[in-house]
């Protein structure tokens, strides 16, 4: 039988009628990307997700062909930057990287984070977790973990530990490794790393949890006992300091991740060149090294798999929270 076509429209047209529904959303061509796209890092120059993310922009810019532009938007623990992201039109030229924190903790810390990550992003790719080591002053009589953690059952004074600030993700370590060996202690934030490393360093402080390329040259150099670092197996950079596992403590994790998000609705034609583009970059021998000098453990995920680690990091904080009796900030 002759298909019969709506008076003034050829078969062509017909056929091509059901394909309007299906272009890209917010202006998501199929050419992406046609133009420079902005990566926002959440936090200050210089930090590990800082440094990481230059990393991913040039290679994102050579296996794409388009600039990728690193902006620092810090401010509020990362969710001013991240906010910014959940809020940008849905077309792949605003992105997110950011280390898990805003989006894992804060959420489960603040009543007041003005976006929901489960709904508000779009996941494209973890590209590693990075580990953090567990460090003393080297005049500090525990000469290891187990030392450590006996000094911290004994009653006559609770151990104090730093952090660069409630609900980062190297407080809630110090917390979760707290829990698991069974002792108390007293939680001194600072505000940011450097300040809270300066007075372990001056013996003000007991302990404190940093990621492994924030505290890489004071191990190398001694000016720090490292007793174990948050790995699953020894780092390559570091072979002399045991994993917490080895240690005896178990169930803490890595503690930190870094990944790329972008507002929620990014259509296919953006996030598969993109997760693509991450899965290729890390085969680079020159960014594979990079990244193993800074200690990272290279972990690429994306799509679905990506989502499901960051629900799952979310719960694991949320409970981290609740064991620590953190209360949630307004």
């Amino acid at each position: 039988m002759d298909q019969i076509f709506p008076k003034g429209l050829t078969r062509r047209a017909c056929l091509a009628l059901p394909l309007v529904g299906l272009a890209p959303r917010g202006g998501q061509a199929a050419d992406y990307p046609a133009r420079p796209v902005t990566l926002i890092v959440p936090y200050a120059a210089g930090g590990t997700a800082d440094i990481l993310a230059r990393i991913v922009a040039e290679a994102f810019s050579t296996a794409l062909g388009q600039s990728f532009i690193v902006e620092n938007k810090a401010g509020a623990s990362g969710t001013i930057g991240s906010n910014a992201v959940a809020k940008a039109t849905d077309d792949g030229y605003t992105l997110l990287f950011s280390a898990g924190g805003p989006l894992t903790i804060g959420p489960n810390l603040s009543k007041g984070t003005p976006y929901r990550t489960a709904t508000d992003f779009t996941p494209i790719g973890l590209l590693s977790q990075v580990p953090s080591f567990l460090v003393v002053n080297p005049n500090n009589p525990a000469k290891s973990v187990a030392e450590l953690v006996a000094a911290g059952k004994t009653q006559s004074r609770k151990l104090h530990f730093a952090s660069p600030g409630v609900g980062t993700s190297v407080h809630l370590l110090a917390e979760l490794f707290r829990l698991e060996a069974g002792f108390e202690a007293v939680h001194v934030p600072y505000r940011g790393g450097a300040p809270a490393v300066n007075d372990l360093l001056g013996g003000h402080i007991d302990f404190l949890f940093e990621n492994v390329p924030q505290l890489m040259a004071q191990v190398t150099a001694k000016s720090l006992r490292a007793l174990a670092v948050t790995a699953p197996a020894r780092i390559a950079s570091a072979p002399d300091v045991p994993t917490l596992d080895e240690a005896g403590v178990g169930n803490v994790g890595v503690g930190t991740w870094y990944g790329l998000l972008g507002p929620r609705g990014l259509a296919p034609a953006v996030t598969t060149p993109l997760a693509r583009a991450l899965q290729k970059a890390v085969t680079e021998p020159a960014v594979a090294r990079r990244l193993a000098d800074l200690g990272a453990d290279i972990d690429v995920r994306s799509g679905d798999a990506f989502a499901r680690f960051i629900a799952e990091d979310s719960a694991r904080w949320k409970a981290t929270i609740e064991r620590a009796r953190i209360e949630p900030a307004n």
